[in-house]
This record gives structure tokens, C-alpha cells and sequence, in this order.
């Protein structure tokens, strides 16, 4: 994305978080210190191409922004893997999140080991990250700098113990300096 492209979009998301509306070109105008609009139109023309906006070219004060958030492969609910893999693309999450989280990422699930807590293969989740954590919530971790996984925490004085379903993996206690917390899941997904 271009600098510019980026500021445009930065203005659209405060202002239209603050107003509740979209500007007009006047003001977008003005807010990139441009003479003309004819390069707004360009930039909007490619934020739309990217996902990150639609409009309505017959309405003014149209645009809606798309909350895309990155989207990775696989997350393991089972045998943790060695890190998260790729980023594939950006999925586009407005009705699954209410708020714009540009905090957060979805992710497939691979695995079994989630089932008892209705979380199953194939499913997607969606992450936040967070820098605090709290016992029973689901969550992405990180073992010893390596492998990823996602599962229940409990938090235990200097421990933090690990559940998946119960009856296929046994909770596993880890002390809290090797374990990362990556984030937490918000939210899933499923396609029937």
C-alpha cells in the first residue's frame, strides 16, 4: 500500500469512527493538502480493489470500511506445530466482529483435540491478541519459542496448564516463562 493510499485510509477509519458517516472528497481532499480530487478518486478507486473500502458510486458520503484482518493457514488443536504458517490472504470479518479489530487474525484449525469445546477441524477462529490472559479462556500459545498451538489455560502460580479435549489430550502443566500467549480466540467460524 502506498504512503498515501495509507493515510487516506487511516483518515477514513478515525473519521468515520468519530462521525459515524464518511467525509466527502472536499475533506479528504483538504486532509491530504491536494488540490484536486481526481487523485482521491484514484486512491478510493484503489482501496476498493484491495478490500479495504466499498462505496456506493451513485451515493455520496458512501463508503464503508472492511474490517479485513489476516488470515493464516493452520493453527493446531492437536500435536503443536512448529509456527504458524504463512499468512494466505485477509478475510474479511464485519459480521463476525462488531468493532474494527485491526488487532486480530484468523486462523484454521487443524486437529482434534478442541472438539469437547465445540472447536473442530476446519474450523476458522479468529484471534485477538492480548497481553493479558486470564484462566478458562482459549487461547493461541507458543511453547518454549517453537511450537504453536491452540488450547485452554489455566493459570497455576508459576504454571500455566494446557487442556484439550479430554478425551483424546491429557492437561500438561508448563512453567510460565516458556509459554507465549499469542492470542485469544474471539470468535469461529464454521462452513457446512
Amino acid at each position: 500500500m502506498t504512503k498515501n493510499a495509507k493515510k487516506l485510509l487511516d483518515f477514513l477509519r478515525k473519521y468515520i469512527e468519530k462521525n459515524k458517516i464518511s467525509p466527502n472528497y472536499e475533506e479528504m481532499k483538504e486532509h491530504m493538502g491536494l488540490k484536486s480530487k481526481s487523485s482521491i478518486f484514484q486512491y478510493l478507486e484503489y482501496l476498493e480493489e484491495q478490500g479495504h473500502i466499498k462505496k456506493d458510486k451513485l451515493k455520496s458520503r458512501s463508503i464503508e470500511l472492511n474490517n479485513l484482518i489476516p488470515f493464516y493457514n493452520t493453527i493446531s488443536a492437536g500435536k503443536p506445530l512448529d509456527n504458524l504458517n504463512q499468512q494466505i490472504e485477509y478475510i474479511d470479518v464485519n459480521s463476525f466482529i462488531k468493532s474494527n479489530k485491526s488487532n486480530c487474525v484468523a486462523c484454521k484449525v487443524n486437529g482434534n483435540s478442541m472438539e469437547s469445546y465445540g472447536i473442530f477441524e476446519d474450523d476458522i477462529i479468529i484471534l485477538e491478541k492480548v497481553t493479558n490472559y486470564s484462566s478458562n479462556d482459549i487461547h493461541a500459545i507458543q511453547i518454549d519459542d517453537s511450537e504453536i498451538t491452540l488450547k485452554k489455560i489455566k493459570l497455576i502460580k508459576d504454571e500455566i496448564e494446557i487442556f484439550g479435549d479430554h478425551k483424546n489430550f491429557s492437561s500438561i502443566k508448563y512453567r510460565k516463562d516458556r509459554i507465549k500467549i499469542l492470542g485469544k480466540m474471539i470468535n469461529l467460524v464454521r462452513k457446512y
